[in-house]
């Protein structure tokens, strides 16, 4: 059984693999302007065109440009969530996960997922801002497909943090930018993978490991207040014995 859904898993990360290839190949192809009449261009329009409208329709405008990234960004989400949730399955009903990890590890695939692609796509653009901000200084022909295309992507980020800033001879938003993505990486996305690693391979031993920790810490935290409380405790039976005693 385990197997039998270790091959899907396996399977379908392969197949979105090879569309992940053809929509980078696509991508590449639209920054040229190829030949529509190409078979080969045909093909990846067919391919990947659709997918991209599909997305346009359902994310912000200010988004819409950018439908042909967020379709790379959804499939490498999915390289993630979809083999790793089909593992758990697999696992749950072979019978060596129980009731309680199969959603926890669910769970754990798709934070792991989201956390991966937020990841890469701040990194991406980083290098976007980089490069825009090496371009500025050259200033290079807006008719440039490539540049039109590093401009479309990073302006609705740089463009805020223009207005903040004040007007220098050089442009420092892109840096400022990137130094910003690169701190919510380092503090925020990159915990958020850690944690998320943790919910996929947490299992039954592990929770049954975690609980014993957790009451020995108990136990010992809790140690010294016990001794003090039997202290007490026998000091006021000796203090009763004692009065007893006396006014017998």
């Amino acid at each position: 059984m385990e197997s039998l859904f270790r091959s899907i898993a396996e399977f379908c990360r392969w197949g979105l693999t090879i569309y992940e290839w053809i929509i980078l190949i696509a991508i590449v192809l639209s920054w040229v302007n190829p030949d529509p009449r190409n078979p080969i261009v045909q093909f990846l329009n067919n391919a990947t065109r659709p997918f991209w409208n599909w997305i346009a329709l359902r994310v912000p405008g200010s988004l819409a440009n950018f439908s042909a990234y967020l379709s790379l960004l959804l499939i490498w989400f999915l390289k993630i969530f979809l083999p790793g949730s089909i593992v758990a399955l697999g696992e749950f009903l072979g019978g060596s996960a129980g009731l309680f990890e199969f959603p926890v590890r669910v769970a754990g695939y798709f934070l792991l997922g989201a956390a991966v692609v937020l990841q890469n796509f701040l990194y991406f653009l980083v290098l976007l801002l980089g490069v825009w901000f090496v371009l500025t200084l050259v200033s290079p022909s807006v008719n440039n497909p490539i540049v039109r295309t590093v401009f479309i992507l990073v302006d609705p980020f740089i463009t805020p943090v223009q207005r903040r800033l004040p007007r220098t001879r050089i442009d420092l938003s892109p840096l400022v930018t990137g130094v910003v993505f690169l701190l919510i990486n380092m503090f925020l996305v990159s915990e958020l993978v850690g944690f998320s690693h943790g919910l996929t391979s947490y299992t039954y031993t592990e929770r049954v490991i975690y609980r014993q920790e957790q009451n020995v810490q108990l136990f010992a935290a809790h140690r010294p207040c016990r001794a003090v409380f039997l202290l007490h405790e026998r000091s006021a039976r000796g203090c009763q014995e004692q009065f007893m005693v006396q006014h017998r």
